[in-house]
């Protein structure tokens, strides 16, 4: 079975070696850091970068939901937070309604203009949790009254419709996917795995979330250039690379030479 590719294209076989060999790499630095650090640290991502030959002209700032096999965020441990419409107490009751008990934290629009918006409070906030869901009704409010911070942090609220019947199945939908997050560049990164994973579970993250990030890329296979897993710290492992030599053309079509007179 290892001959089997990924959305036709990618070698399971050389996938699942970088993810060992990456998954064994990190591991064994976390080891490391923690034997030399008291404090435990951040835990690590699994990152599946994309790098295309063509960029995307236009900017999505809405992250577009990925599906994956096993959850990045369990919210037993990581906390949960919920941006909705003012009064903040009809959602919490709302939650209540539907026995949703996995939001750690409800924030009205008035407390984020309120309680934080003082700069300590909001990156307490931003540190206290893992992600953010947002009502979609307030989303396009959020990056004036969020700045930057959260755009850096890659925890960007997650559009949510909180008028959907089965309220429940919509957060849980939002919390068990990742994202991408569309920019001008020719290079984009999605989160598919968590250190605490074991390399089967990365794996299988990777054949569930790959056909559906390629379909969201212009052109899609066409315009790949390759593909590499990493972590935030470690140096990127390929695993599919475009035969270069096949599309020398398409690499420069868009350029042109000025003609000296």
């Amino acid at each position: 079975a290892m001959t089997a590719l990924i959305d036709a294209h990618v070698s399971l076989k050389q996938c699942k070696l970088a993810v060992e060999a990456l998954h064994a790499y990190a591991t064994k630095k976390e080891n490391e850091r923690a034997e030399n650090e008291l404090l435990p640290g951040k835990e690590e991502h699994i990152w599946l970068q994309v790098t295309v030959k063509r960029m995307q002209p236009e900017l999505k700032l809405k992250p577009i939901r990925i599906p994956l096999k096993h959850t990045l965020v369990d919210p037993r441990t990581s906390g949960v937070c919920l941006i909705t419409k003012d009064p903040q107490r009809e959602y919490k009751d709302l939650l209540e309604q539907h026995n949703i008990k996995f939001i750690s934290r409800v924030v009205g629009l008035e407390k984020l203009k309120g309680k934080f918006k003082a700069y300590e409070a909001r990156r307490l906030l931003l540190k206290e949790n893992a992600m953010f869901l947002a009502d979609d009704r307030v989303i396009p409010l959020l990056p004036r009254l969020l700045g930057t911070k959260w755009l850096d942090a890659k925890k960007q609220p997650i559009s949510v419709n909180l008028k959907r019947k089965d309220l429940k199945a919509e957060l849980e939908r939002a919390i068990e996917s990742s994202y991408m997050y569309q920019n001008k560049g020719t290079c984009t990164s999605v989160k598919v795995g968590i250190l605490s994973q074991t390399p089967k579970q990365i794996l299988a993250n990777i054949q569930t979330a790959l056909p559906a990030v390629v379909s969201h890329i212009k052109n899609g296979w066409e315009n790949i250039q390759c593909l590499y897993i990493k972590t935030s710290s470690s140096i990127s492992l390929p695993i599919w690379t475009c035969d270069l030599s096949a599309d020398i053309e398409g690499r420069w079509a868009g350029l042109t030479l000025e003609k000296k007179e």
